[in-house]
């Protein structure tokens, strides 16, 4: 931080940072949980004894072939997840 308190950052950029949050998440999809997702995140939650909410996310990108990117340690070490550790 600096003097005043802040980061850095200027005004101009940290109203920027919302519209670029938008422009992000517009590339992504929304998809139904169906059925079939449903019993695939059951399967893994049961094996992999991982939180159902968990399990519907890993289960909904292996299902699309996505990555997940975390910090929740709940994923830490599962294929097809990238885990990086929270640093504060």
């Amino acid at each position: 931080m600096n003097p005043q308190g802040s980061s850095g950052s200027s005004s101009s950029e940290m109203r920027a940072m919302p519209l670029q949050a938008v422009a992000v998440m517009q590339q992504g999809a929304v998809v139904d949980l169906d059925a079939r997702l449903a019993l695939l995140a059951a399967r893994i939650s049961l094996e992999r004894k991982l939180p159902m909410a968990d399990s519907v996310i890993l289960a909904t990108a292996r299902a699309y072939g996505a990555t997940v990117w975390t910090q929740d340690a709940d994923f830490k070490d599962l294929p097809g997840v990238q885990f990086r550790k929270h640093t504060p």
